[in-house]
């Protein structure tokens, strides 16, 4: 039994400790034991407790402000499954507040023990509810840390009773999830009005039956993100061209499609119609996109095959390489199987084609839980893969299989990678970040929430190595952006942060570290096509053809300013961290990193040098001196892209608005310039004769 069921006596309810409190010592020990190995460790779990509160002692509003409306989630003494009273969530139409327990309340796992949760629920209509568990790290700040799991949860007009239970060193790591709050939503359709009862909520701790735990990630882990730089008070930079450091991932600079026939009607409607004008080829082509992606390829209202045919159609009409492309056959959702002998039909009309498709995505983000879901477990969702990956190998032996993975769940994550080991060939962790953006400094959007979710892909990399040796496995990231809900609810795709000068550094933060460290094998970004009135991921919007979002920008330089080779730029650069107050959900210190991170890359004839610098400081003009080493410049050509308002719409009415020609001074030994604050600089040096 641990030793914090005796030094924390909230877990207990009163009465249970004043009983016991007179009661002989050793009774007290030998009672209080046996008692806290079937403690209810959630607090006013039946909601007996008789509280004027709303809501309930031990029970918190959770989610936007606007939402947390007492009236809405109140004691009921109407109907209880048991006892005199249950608990009443009730969800307004298009709202999105929910309700967990307590944080002060909050659940302190301890290694190697099982929890089991019990409920009864039931709801004014049939429908899809939510169960999940929180977990944090810290709740003081709110860190958020890899979460046990959240689970549909089918509900009707009669009480039901659900039962859960997670493993310590299977579902969730205690060391990193130190505080487990039980998660409720009344539906997972927002749009819809809903009542959801709950009572005789119980959480009880008991030895874990499994045998072992998985793999530390964090004990594996080779070497700490490199930055490169050291702490210094601008951008110090000494550049030898004949010093390379590695090859540059050209194929990072991704943009992915929705659908082949998406809900923006592009490229294709649902008829089959092509509908890309010449105009909206011709910016795509102009991007000059690596790779790209396309999901649900099999379940469009055309055929697999023809689906095949017109993803690769509108490749050849942008000049995106076919080798590179990375297609998912099956529901957007996840809601749907396709069986392997349907996959391994559409890649046997791929390879007749001679498309040189080899990049097949198996299910699109399975692990999110939604109602209807074709995967109740991992361990379903691995069974499948295998069945797949078996199959498309029957008809293309030189098949890359993707697994997608959730890296914030051990259970969707690394126990996956286990299971399925030695079956994919490349790992999709849609490697999304950033939440409550509204609430962030820009330093932390832009650099630390970058160098968190950095370290996590090396931590996935670590697990890779160890669960498949011997074997050549890589990521591809091809979904990822900065990905966060507005203040009063908004989705993340009507979240102007999301995709203006906040979202654009963050991007190219990430491109910048994705090309020049090597962490995976390519990455394209959330999304190609959106509309004026939703333009979180916007890049180009279908109803304003003539426009461009600032993220259109970023990929139109970032794509002519990576080099062949990545060179070994040394030198200092000012270093951000937060510092105390700095940010609600960050531990001060927590991932510290450089203000100015730096690409340098040389191109394939030696005679031009590209940098790429972001300026990740909202106010800090940063002075930039760069000494170069065999190689002398004869003249530099610069663009800068920067945005002083925070919320701007990212759709651009005039490029000028954005982008600007940059100045750069040149010298024999090299080059100097002044990065404005929140900008990214592109600087293209020429050699001399």
């Amino acid at each position: 039994m641990p030793a914090t069921r005796l030094a924390n006596p909230r877990r207990i309810p009163p009465l249970g400790r004043l009983w016991l409190s007179c009661l002989p010592l050793l009774a007290l020990l030998t009672v209080t034991v046996g008692f806290a190995e079937n403690a209810n460790l959630i607090y006013n779990g039946d909601f007996e407790l008789n509280s004027p509160d709303s809501p309930p002692p031990g029970w918190t509003m959770w989610g936007a402000q606007q939402y947390k409306v007492p009236a809405n989630f109140t004691r009921d003494t109407t109907a209880p499954h048991g006892g005199k009273a249950c608990f009443r969530i009730h969800h307004p139409a298009d709202t999105a507040g929910y309700i967990v327990s307590a944080p002060d309340q909050a659940i302190r796992p301890q290694s190697r023990m099982r929890y089991e949760v019990t409920f009864w629920a039931k709801a004014d209509r049939p429908g899809a509810s939510q169960f999940g568990v929180t977990a944090y790290s810290t709740i003081n700040p709110f860190t958020d840390a890899p979460a046990p799991g959240f689970y549909p949860l089918d509900v009707g007009t009669e009480w039901k009773q659900s039962s859960f239970a997670i493993d310590e060193g299977w579902d969730f790591n205690a060391e990193r999830s130190r505080y487990l709050l039980l998660t409720f939503r009344a539906t997972t359709v927002q749009a819809e009005a809903t009542t959801l009862w709950l009572d005789d909520v119980v959480v009880t701790e008991q030895k874990s039956p499994r045998e072992g735990r998985l793999m530390d990630e964090a004990s594996l882990q080779d070497e700490p993100l490199q930055h490169r730089l050291r702490p210094g008070d601008q951008l110090d930079l000494t550049v030898d061209a004949k010093k390379p450091l590695r090859p540059a991932n050209r194929n990072v600079g991704g943009v992915s499609f929705h659908r082949v026939a998406g809900f923006t009607r592009l490229p294709y409607d649902r008829d089959g119609k092509y509908n890309m004008s010449p105009e909206q080829e011709n910016a795509v082509r102009e991007l000059r996109l690596p790779m790209t992606r396309f999901y649900g390829v099999g379940d469009e209202p055309f055929s697999l095959e023809d689906s095949i045919d017109k993803a690769a159609e509108v490749c050849r009409r942008t000049d995106i390489p076919l080798d590179t492309l990375v297609l998912e056959f099956e529901t957007q959702g996840a809601e749907r199987k396709l069986a392997p002998e349907g996959w391994a039909r559409g890649v046997l009309h791929s390879v007749a084609r001679g498309y040189g498709f080899h990049y097949w995505e198996i299910s699109n983000e399975p692990y999110l839980g939604r109602p209807g879901t074709a995967f109740a477990s991992p361990e379903e969702y691995v069974e499948h893969v295998k069945a797949v990956a078996a199959a498309i190998r029957e008809v293309q032996p030189e098949a890359q299989i993707g697994v997608a993975i959730n890296q914030g769940s051990l259970k969707w994550g690394n126990y996956v990678l286990k299971l399925a080991a030695g079956h994919y060939d490349f790992v999709v962790g849609h490697y999304y970040a950033v939440s409550n953006a509204d609430k962030r400094k820009f330093e932390v959007a832009t650099l630390t929430e970058n160098y968190k979710v950095l370290d996590q892909i090396l931590r996935v990399n670590a697990l890779i190595r160890a669960y498949n040796p011997g074997r050549e496995v890589c990521q591809l990231d091809t979904e990822w952006g900065m990905h966060s809900g507005g203040p009063n609810g908004e989705r993340a795709d009507d979240v102007n942060r999301n995709a203006n000068i906040f979202g654009t550094l963050h991007r190219a933060v990430r491109l910048i570290y994705y090309a020049r460290e090597a962490l995976l094998r390519g990455a394209s970004s959330w999304q190609m096509f959106s509309y004026r009135k939703s333009p979180g991921f916007g890049v180009l919007a279908t109803d304003a053809p003539d426009k461009r979002c600032m993220g259109y920008w970023l990929y139109y330089y970032f794509n002519r300013h990576v080099g062949q080779t990545v060179l070994d730029a040394q030198g200092a650069a000012p270093e951000y961290a937060p510092a105390k107050g700095d940010d609600p959900y960050t531990t001060p210190g927590a991932f510290p990193g450089p203000l100015t991170p730096a690409l340098v890359t040389l191109s394939e004839d030696g005679r031009t040098i590209h940098f790429v610098l972001a300026n990740g400081s909202w106010d800090r003009t940063v002075p930039c001196r760069v000494a170069l080493r065999n190689f002398t410049p004869a003249k530099a050509e610069g663009t800068v892209l920067s945005s002083a308002d925070p919320d701007a719409n990212p759709l651009l009415e005039r490029k000028e608005d954005f982008v600007a020609d940059f100045t750069v001074e040149v010298s024999r030994a090299g080059m100097s310039c002044a990065i404005p604050p929140h900008s990214v600089v592109f600087v293209t040096v020429r050699c001399g004769a």
